[in-house]
């Protein structure tokens, strides 16, 4: 992002900020994330891109794939609420940016961990840790997209970024409130590639 005037509203020069490693490393598996998600709506033809949710990928052949995804995920977005904690003016909403982003990205790696719902087997401990830390993970996220938007218009580095970040949080926001109406419903999994790949547009 380009840095502010050379000088704030209050006369003290804004300090620069240059690329750092965890800029990097959180591109790098947004990326990774993203290919491995596409391969599997191409390996897995058997799973219904609209009816089924994207988590039934971690089941059976390349099972692997998809709990790659869930990890790179959530590393991308803990790297980036680090990145954040010295990109953003620290006032206000904008310091809770980083702190959401570094959970929502640990409750996604927690969700990589514990095993999906299987056809034909109850419900196990581990089976609703994943769905609770899911879903944990994508409100803390998409309420770090909203409040981004909020806070960019204090800050001009920022500015340009606000209204897509605004659009992007909101289009999420609608998605997961659709979700529960959904779950049992043919478009499930249609609403949830919705937010996902909102929530992946924005971290890139």
């Amino acid at each position: 992002m380009s840095v502010a005037s050379d000088r704030s509203a209050d006369g003290i020069p804004p300090e620069r900020y240059r690329a750092t490693g965890a800029s990097l490393i959180a591109i790098i598996l947004i990326l990774v994330s993203f290919v491995a998600i596409m391969s599997l709506h191409l390996f897995r033809g058997e799973i219904h891109p609209v009816r089924r949710v994207m988590s039934d990928y971690a089941n059976g052949e390349n099972g692997v794939i998809m709990t790659v995804a869930f990890y790179a995920l959530g590393l991308s977005a803990v790297a980036l609420g680090f990145r954040l904690r010295r990109a953003l003016r620290r006032n206000g909403a904008a310091r809770l940016i980083p702190w959401f982003l570094a959970f929502g990205g640990l409750s996604l790696l927690a969700a990589g961990v514990f095993e999906v719902e299987r056809k034909a087997v109850p419900d196990t401990i581990e089976e609703l840790i994943h769905s609770y830390a899911t879903i944990v993970a994508f409100v803390l996220m998409i309420t770090a997209m909203l409040l981004l938007a909020f806070a960019a218009r204090s800050d001009d580095r920022w500015r340009r970024f606000g209204w897509v970040s605004a659009l992007l949080g909101s289009i999420a926001a609608a998605a997961a409130m659709a979700g529960p109406i959904t779950a049992k419903t043919t478009y499930s999994g249609a609403v949830q590639r919705v937010m996902g790949l909102t929530v992946l547009l924005w971290l890139m």
